[in-house]
């Protein structure tokens, strides 16, 4: 019995004397449990796993509210919507965007997101003559984005982006203007084409839009008329609606003005030539031609990823710096 009593305490003494000089040996494949739900999450993506994808991320934000991957998962959640690509899905993933450039304005991802706004309603967009809603919604945030961001890598994407939706909406109001004129409604006829001359100074059938301004203030019998046709001589040298602009002014016994230097240099413009099958299939396609790819940065395989270190492709897998393989909708960071 004695020696029961001697053998605890000498434990007891033991255990409490020896404590200090305990080594705790922490396996060196324990990794951060952040990291692990972002590279998971990643990997997801990449294997359209989308409800799995954000999961994992809504676990990670919800639960790391600290991690160094915040930015990176909330701008991923905001990706995932947008690939999935249904209307519900773009609509989220706006609201996503948007919630990352409010949680992080200064990020370098911010100019990104806000393009990535203006993509979903792109892709959203409908024919010059349907609802012109999202192609205006397009139009706002690509403004928002060359005001907001001016030296942003991504600027010139944004003003070509920009031309394109215009040039839809310019169309648009191009149409109803016509629709008035053949109506003989020439109040409203010229309502629409004043309209179209100041929003779209740069619309690629700006000298039919003037002819038939000039003609419908003609039919209304105002002499203003000869300031439009004026204006296709002076901004458009080398229209077809020279000749017969020339013809008016001189039936009004108004002078010919000289073409400006400007119009001179720039040369005539260009025509799209399609065939008689590209006008066909143009008119049944539900979608304006604006192009949907953007270099807008990625989730995935670029270089501002928090840490590279684990990246590395393992039996078979892609890894994490892989970039998503989306079909007609590459997502590419620009060089």
């Amino acid at each position: 019995m004695r020696r029961a009593w001697v053998a605890v305490l000498f434990c007891l003494l033991w255990g409490c004397g020896g404590q200090k000089n305990v080594e705790v040996n922490t396996p060196s494949g324990i990794r951060e449990p952040d990291r692990v739900l972002y590279e998971q999450a990643i990997k997801d993506l990449k294997k359209s796993r989308y409800n799995v994808a954000r999961l994992t991320l809504q676990t990670l934000i919800n639960t790391y509210p600290d991690s160094e991957f915040l930015p990176e998962a909330k701008y991923a959640l905001a990706e995932s919507f947008y690939h999935e690509g249904t209307t519900a899905n773009l609509n989220q993933a706006e609201i996503e965007f948007k919630d990352f450039i409010t949680f992080f304005p200064v990020s370098p991802r911010a100019p990104d997101a806000q393009l990535m706004i203006a993509m979903t309603h792109i892709r959203q967009m409908e024919k010059s003559d349907r609802d012109p809603s999202q192609a205006e919604l397009a139009e706002t945030e690509l403004i928002n984005m060359i005001q907001t961001y001016p030296d942003s890598e991504l600027l010139k994407e944004a003003k070509d982006k920009l031309r394109a939706v215009q040039e839809v909406l310019a169309e648009g109001e191009f149409k109803i203007g016509n629709h008035y004129f053949i109506r003989r409604s020439y109040r409203a006829a010229i309502n629409r084409y004043r309209d179209l001359t100041e929003k779209y100074p740069d619309f690629s059938q700006m000298p039919e839009v003037l002819f038939n301004l000039a003609e419908a203030l003609r039919e209304s019998d105002s002499q203003e008329s000869a300031i439009w046709y004026s204006r296709i001589l002076v901004e458009h040298p080398f229209s077809d609606r020279v000749q017969e602009a020339k013809a008016h002014l001189i039936q009004m016994n108004r002078p010919i003005p000289e073409p400006s230097p400007a119009a001179v240099a720039r040369g005539p413009q260009t025509k799209s030539e399609r065939g008689i099958f590209g006008r066909v299939i143009g008119g049944l396609a539900h979608h304006p031609p604006v192009p949907t790819d953007t270099g807008a940065s990625s989730v995935s395989g670029d270089k501002q990823n928090p840490d590279k270190s684990d990246d590395k492709p393992k039996d078979g897998d892609s890894g994490v710096g892989g970039s998503f393989k989306i079909e007609n909708k590459p997502v590419k960071k620009p060089k």
